[in-house]
């Protein structure tokens, strides 16, 4: 199949305008036409080695839900290991795509595979409307260097009227950082951004604006049944072939009726979100103090380790898509680069 076809089928399956503002979805690396994929390699990250397996494998087209490809890039050199996987990408003629957050957003995406191993009803999206203080009217997403984050941080949160609501690690040592204000704060906010140097990709929005109805970074739902802490741990280890997890049990080790879950990285998403249980793959230490001191539970698995196991649902969602005119392989040798040692 020609690789604009896929392109467009793709964008069917899991529109682009799902994704977040910040996020870098869709074609990253397009080979000089014609390119005709007839082996689609899919990962949840792609490292030197998954790229090796790729190309052993005579792929046409690598589907990599983690964008390899996340800020502005001035040049490609031999420097930087993902400069060399995009040089790698071109010399070898293979398609680079990356379907990120609106993977994560879709209707039967990453956090409806995520929740699937609970026994629920009532199953709804977390938008992100809800993790914000009602009060504010705006909100303004930027990314800075990681080694003035902490600066930047402090220097917000001494503004008036404003929260700093997310801080998480992005790709190439940033920080993605979202702050919620009124409205009559934003210039003094830009005017602060203004004085890094660092601080690129500002998007202001009005809260309005930023949820998507119907689809969410997240997903909460309602158990059928009452079940143990015990119990939930289980499921989610067997759901997700994990022989450990972390686990913040709230002080009295409720039982749980209700779960939300966020694939990836669930700190913001989950943010006072009402449920028994959150299960993500990292939140910070005083992300989970919140939650567990608000009667919520959490279940850490690990960033990727709440994502790659989608990969095989994906594959069978592909084969549909794209009407068995392409060979869809899974890699073998991605893995969470965090172990239990």
């Amino acid at each position: 199949m020609d690789l604009s076809s896929v392109v467009k089928r793709l964008h069917k399956l899991a529109s682009p305008t799902l994704a977040g503002s910040w996020d870098n979805v869709g074609l990253l690396v397009e080979p000089s036409p014609p390119h005709q994929v007839e082996t689609i390699f899919l990962t949840n990250d792609l490292t030197p080695p998954v790229l090796e397996e790729a190309i052993a494998k005579h792929s046409n087209m690598i589907i990599s839900y983690h964008p390899p490809i996340f800020t502005g890039m001035k040049k490609l050199s031999q420097k930087q290991w993902k400069d060399r996987i995009i040089i790698k990408c071109i010399e070898n003629r293979i398609a680079l795509y990356s379907p990120h957050t609106s993977y994560d957003c879709v209707q039967g995406g990453v956090n409806d595979w995520l929740i699937s191993c609970f026994d629920i009803k009532d199953v709804k999206p977390v938008e992100l409307f809800e993790t914000l203080p009602s009060c504010f009217s705006h909100l303004i997403q930027f990314t800075v260097n990681s080694d003035q984050s902490q600066i930047l941080l402090k220097s917000l949160k001494d503004l008036q009227q404003v929260s700093v609501f997310d801080c998480i690690d992005r790709l190439d040592d940033l920080k993605q950082m979202s702050v919620s204000s009124v409205k009559s704060s934003i210039p003094q906010i830009l005017s602060l951004l203004e004085q890094y140097s660092s601080v690129n990709n500002i998007l202001t929005q009005q809260l309005t604006e930023v949820a998507k109805p119907g689809h969410g970074y997240g997903r909460k739902a309602k158990l059928t049944e009452k079940i143990s802490l015990d119990k939930a741990v289980d499921l989610v280890k067997q759901h997700l072939k994990l022989d450990h997890v972390r686990l913040a049990a709230t002080p009295d080790k409720k039982d749980i009726s209700s779960v939300a879950v966020c694939a990836g990285s669930g700190g913001s998403v989950l943010r006072n979100v009402v449920a028994d249980l959150y299960v993500t793959g990292e939140m910070s230490h005083h992300e989970v103090l919140h939650a567990v001191y608000n009667g919520t539970s959490v279940i850490l698995c690990e960033h990727s380790n709440t994502e790659r196991g989608y990969l095989d649902v994906l594959k069978t969602k592909l084969q549909d898509c794209l009407d068995d005119k392409t060979n869809i392989i899974v890699t073998e040798v991605d893995t969470d680069p965090l172990k239990v040692v």
